[in-house]
């Protein structure tokens, strides 16, 4: 039979209504009609179930004959490495990596223990990847960063002669791009999650344990300190100071540095209880328009009355 969870014992109810033949509940519930499994935390019990049965990655250990590897490679124990993958000269792979089919690994390179490396990734040269990351399909670590000097003969290219630094327990969703630095590395912390199709430029430095949501936009140069949420197309412009412990709200624009902690929304990203009054104000905005047309109306009339009786003094 199936399992479900509720977290608010107020939904208990419709738990024991369903087809479930079980409930994950927190204490202190109780139930005559479905067996219970009391956890303090049931989303966490239920996401560790979940583990059990996901499916081990299709790629067998071993290196594939159609793999391209180059020399001076090292590989650890117990590694998967599919069809059509190419490894740069160089290269060294942990214990119990896998890499799924045309995945990219240039020279050099640096990647941890048991991470995975979906189809299609792409990874630059002298890239460090940590342990137990997570790399999805499609997404490119290590491109050049987006360098280029004005001159008169055009935009002259800055070599992007850095590199990428992901720490250990990073994810990395599909089609998400991180570029490398120009001299230095730009940095992800450990633990930190990224959705699809996020771009952080050259030179950032993303901290500790952070959430970037779908479609997030990091420029050039910008630090984000530990514990931080970017919600879904947020952008953050170039050479920003971001604090710890701060949320950046779906669609918010941040200009300048954050320095205190709090949920912050808008564009220009402000304060959230702010960005509300803000809000409510722009509602108004149509009948405060008609008031001072009103307004207008009736000192333009005090000022014919005015006239009138100043005529009439003469």
């Amino acid at each position: 039979g199936d399992l479900v969870f509720v977290e608010d014992l107020g939904l208990l109810e419709k738990g024991e209504a369903c087809p479930a033949a079980a409930i994950l509940a927190p204490p202190p519930a109780r139930s005559q009609r479905k067996p219970l499994i009391v956890t303090e935390d049931p989303r966490l019990a239920f996401s560790q179930i979940l583990e059990l049965f996901a499916p081990e990655p299709s790629v067998p250990v071993g290196v594939h004959p159609k793999a391209v590897i180059g020399k001076g490679v090292h590989l650890g124990r117990d590694v998967a490495i599919g069809p059509y993958v190419v490894i740069e000269d160089g290269v060294r792979l942990g214990d119990r990596v896998v890499v799924y089919p045309f995945v990219f690994i240039g020279r050099e390179s640096d990647v941890g223990e048991e991470t995975i490396l979906h189809p299609h990734t792409f990874i630059g040269e002298r890239v460090t990847i940590g342990k137990r990351c997570i790399v999805h399909a499609g997404a490119a670590i290590g491109a050049d960063g987006f360098g280029f000097l004005p001159t008169p003969q055009g935009h002259r290219k800055i070599p992007q002669i850095g590199t990428v630094i992901i720490e250990d327990d990073v994810e990395i969703g599909a089609n998400t791009t991180i570029d490398r630095a120009t001299v230095s590395a730009t940095r992800i912390g450990a633990g930190t999650k990224i959705d699809d199709q996020v771009h952080i430029a050259h030179n950032c430095v993303i901290g500790r344990n952070c959430i970037l949501c779908g479609q997030v936009g990091i420029a050039g140069s910008t630090t984000i300190g530990n514990n931080c949420v970017l919600g879904g197309k947020a952008a953050v412009s170039d050479h920003v100071r971001i604090g710890d412990n701060i949320t950046i709200a779906a669609r918010g624009a941040v200009f300048g540095d954050i320095t205190e902690p709090g949920v912050y929304s808008g564009y220009p990203a402000r304060p959230h209880h702010q960005q509300l009054r803000v809000l409510a104000m722009t509602h108004r905005l149509p009948e405060l328009l008609k008031t001072i047309e009103a307004l207008r109306q009736e000192v333009e009339q005090l000022r014919s009355r005015v006239r009138e009786l100043e005529e009439g003094k003469k």
